[in-house]
């Protein structure tokens, strides 16, 4: 509320993936599948506050992608869009 912005959340853990910071493939209603953004995305998407919790946890191999949207502003993601700064 501070910052007037909406958080979003990610509980990291040893066991979150790359796909837990970008995008995964869920179902539909129709059954078919349609790539879901992670909450970094939105809150990228979104201008929103970022929590990471427990981030000192993560495996090295999901560090390179939050040092790339963190510092860098720009991520390739799954469904072929590319975040890239202003």
């Amino acid at each position: 509320e501070l910052v007037n912005a909406e958080a979003y959340y990610v509980g990291v853990s040893p066991d979150t993936a790359e796909a837990d910071l970008r995008q995964r493939r869920e179902l539909t209603g129709g059954g078919s599948a349609a790539w879901s953004d992670a909450a970094p995305v939105r809150a990228a998407l979104a201008g929103g506050v970022l929590i990471l919790d427990g981030l000192e946890r993560a495996e090295r191999n999901v560090l390179p992608t939050l040092n790339n949207l963190l510092e860098n502003r720009e991520l390739a993601l799954d469904d072929g869009r590319r975040l890239v700064p202003e």
